[in-house]
């Protein structure tokens, strides 16, 4: 799992992801390159990406799943407030919304079309949804 580069995430994940330990607040480096310690907040964070990973499959998707994952996502500090909001925008007024289709893939070619379009901040937003359905793409395992 990766954290994208154009959102700050939470602590607890940063700190899990750059191999440190949360406590109290304050982010300190492991002092040994052979030992890293996670604590069990970030463990416990760790499982919950898995498990977002494993049972959302961003490449075939419904749009009523979509709606789960991105208030999981959202409530799990994963996204901020401007990806929640792309990922659960209606994909049309007119779908059926238990029919799949690959989100991730419809998404990097809207935005490589519509980017020029948008303001700098619905880039970051959309880029950002993107880095995490491409995230949890690649840690999938099911």
């Amino acid at each position: 799992m990766q954290v994208s580069q154009i959102r700050q995430p939470s602590p607890i994940f940063a700190a899990q992801q750059s191999g440190s330990t949360a406590h109290s607040g304050q982010t300190t480096s492991s002092a040994s390159a052979d030992q890293v310690s996670i604590s069990a907040a970030g463990k416990e964070l760790q499982q919950s990406w898995q498990s977002l990973a494993d049972g959302y499959d961003v490449r075939n998707i419904s749009q009523n799943e979509l709606h789960a994952l991105s208030d999981a996502l959202y409530q799990g500090g994963f996204i901020g407030r401007g990806e929640h909001l792309v990922l659960g925008a209606p994909r049309s007024m007119h779908a059926a919304p238990d029919t799949k289709y690959d989100l991730l893939g419809e998404m990097q070619q809207s935005f490589g079309r519509f980017a020029q379009g948008m303001t700098a901040e619905e880039k970051h937003n959309y880029q950002g949804a993107i880095d995490i359905l491409r995230d949890l793409a690649s840690s999938r395992r099911s």
